[in-house]
C-alpha cells in the first residue's frame, strides 16, 4: 500500500464536496422555508431532499460507464469545476430567495455527485492497490461523515445569524479547495475501455447487473447488505430529527449534539474497521456491527433513555454501524477487477437510494402510526433478518466471523490465564 500522503487529495476533496453539498442543503431546510407560505413549508424539506437523491436512481448507470470510458481523476476535475459555478448560482438563489433556483441547483449537485461517485471509489485500488481497500474505504466513508456533520452544523450556525457574504464566501472557498485537491492527486489509473456498449437504461442496467453479481457468490446480498446500512443511517437521522424535540423536549443545540454523536460514531467506527481488516476484506466484522446495532437498538426501545444516556446509546448504534458497513463497501470493490468495477458501484448505488427512498415512506407511516420510538425496534428486526442472510448465503462472512469469535475466545483465555 502507498504511502499514507498519497490519500490526501482523495480524501480531502472527498470530505470538502460532502461538507459543501450537506451545507447547501441544509441552508435550504433552514431558510427556504421561510420563502414560502406556510402550506407550502412543509414540502421543501422532502423536495429538497428527493431532488438530490433521485439522480443516483437514474443515472447511476451512466456514472458507471464514465469510469469505464474515462479517466477517472479527470471525472472528478470537471465535477469539482461545475460545482463551483453551481454554488455561485445557487447563492444569486438564497440571494433573492428563489426557491426555484436553489431546488434546481440541489438537483445539479445531486447529478454531479452521482456522477463521479464510481470514479471516486475506483479510484481507492489506483492508489492503495488490492491491500490499500479496506484502509481507503473506511477512511473515505468516515470522513464522508465527517462532511456531513460539519456542514450541517455550520448551517444551524449560518442560518441563525445569516450573512449573504459570509455564506458565499463558505461556498466558494471549500469549493475551490475542492478542485485544487484533487488536481493534486498522482495516481496510475488502469487504461479506459475504447469501446463500451453498456447500456445506460436503468431497468437493463440494474437487470444485467443482478446478473452479473449473481455469477459471484453473495455479492448481491453484500449490496443488499450494503443498503441497509444506508437505509439504518437514513432512520437514524430522521428518528433523531424528530424524536429529541418531540419526544425528549430537546432544543435544536441539543438536537445538534445527538446528531454530532451519530455522525462522530459512523465516522469512529467506519475507520476502527478500515484498521482492524489489516489490509484485507474482513467480513467478518459485519455481523460483529450488526450484533451490536441490535442490542443498543433494544436498549434504545425498551429503556427509553434520555438526555445524555440517549445520546450515548446513538453513538454506540452509530459506532457499530460503520462497522457493519466499511467491510461490504471494500467487498463489494474487490470481488470485480478493473473497470468492471465502475458497473457495480454504480449499481451499489442505484440500490442504496432506492432504499434511502423507500426508508422516507417506511419512517412516515411508523412515526406517524405508532410514534418514533417504534423505528427502533423495527430497525431491530431490520439488521437482524440482514445480518443473518448474509451469515447464512455468503461463505466467506461465515467463516471469517468465525475465525474472529475464535480469536477472541483464545484472547480471553489467555488473559484469564495470566490473571
Amino acid at each position: 500500500m502507498k504511502r499514507n500522503t498519497a490519500w490526501i487529495p482523495l480524501f480531502l476533496t472527498n470530505f470538502l464536496g460532502v461538507f459543501n453539498n450537506n451545507f447547501f442543503q441544509t441552508l435550504i431546510f433552514l431558510l427556504a422555508i421561510k420563502w414560502v407560505s406556510q402550506d407550502d413549508s412543509t414540502l421543501i424539506v422532502p423536495l429538497a431532499s428527493g431532488l438530490y437523491v433521485i439522480s443516483y436512481i437514474f443515472f447511476s448507470p451512466y456514472a458507471g460507464k464514465l469510469a469505464k470510458t474515462k479517466q477517472k481523476k479527470k471525472i472528478i476535475i470537471v465535477s469539482r469545476l461545475f460545482e463551483f459555478s453551481l454554488f455561485i448560482i445557487g447563492s444569486i438563489g438564497f440571494y433573492f430567495e428563489n426557491v426555484f433556483i436553489v431546488m434546481i441547483c440541489i438537483f445539479l449537485l445531486g447529478l454531479i455527485s452521482t456522477l463521479f461517485s464510481p470514479s471516486k471509489y475506483g479510484l481507492i485500488r489506483d492508489i492503495g492497490g488490492n491491500e490499500g481497500i479496506s484502509f481507503g474505504t473506511g477512511t473515505l466513508e468516515m470522513l464522508t461523515f465527517f462532511g456531513a456533520l460539519l456542514g450541517p452544523l455550520l448551517a444551524t450556525i449560518i442560518s441563525d445569524h445569516y450573512n449573504f457574504y459570509v455564506m458565499l464566501s463558505i461556498f466558494l472557498l471549500v469549493s475551490a479547495s475542492g478542485f485544487f485537491s484533487i488536481y493534486k492527486l498522482k495516481v496510475t489509473e488502469n487504461e479506459p475501455m475504447k469501446n463500451c456498449d453498456d447500456t445506460v437504461n436503468p431497468v437493463k442496467f440494474v437487470i444485467q447487473s443482478i446478473k452479473f453479481a449473481s455469477k459471484i457468490k453473495g455479492l448481491n446480498l453484500i449490496i443488499a447488505g450494503l443498503a441497509s446500512f444506508w437505509m439504518i443511517a437514513s432512520f437514524i437521522r430522521m428518528t433523531v430529527i424528530e424524536h429529541c424535540p418531540k419526544v425528549l423536549e430537546m432544543t435544536n443545540t441539543e438536537m445538534g449534539y445527538v446528531l454530532t454523536a451519530s455522525a462522530v460514531g459512523i465516522g469512529i467506527g467506519s475507520y476502527l474497521a478500515g484498521i482492524f481488516s489489516k489490509g484485507k476484506v474482513e467480513l467478518g466484522l459485519t455481523p460483529i456491527g450488526g450484533i451490536g446495532m441490535t442490542i443498543t437498538l433494544l436498549f434504545l426501545f425498551f429503556l427509553e433513555p434520555s438526555g445524555i444516556i440517549f445520546t450515548i446509546l446513538i453513538f454506540m448504534v452509530a459506532m457499530f454501524c460503520g462497522i457493519y458497513m466499511v467491510p461490504l463497501s471494500a467487498s463489494v470493490q474487490s470481488s470485480v477487477e478493473g473497470r468492471k468495477q465502475g458497473d457495480m458501484i454504480a449499481y451499489s448505488n442505484f440500490v442504496v437510494f432506492l432504499l434511502i427512498f423507500i426508508s422516507a415512506a417506511i419512517y412516515g407511516v411508523i412515526s406517524k402510526v405508532f410514534g418514533t420510538n417504534a423505528v427502533f425496534i423495527m430497525l431491530v428486526f431490520l439488521v437482524s433478518i440482514m445480518t443473518f442472510m448474509m451469515l447464512k448465503y455468503v461463505p466467506a462472512m461465515f467463516e471469517r466471523f468465525k475465525k474472529l469469535i475464535k480469536i477472541t475466545n483464545i484472547i480471553h483465555e489467555t488473559n484469564n490465564h495470566n490473571f
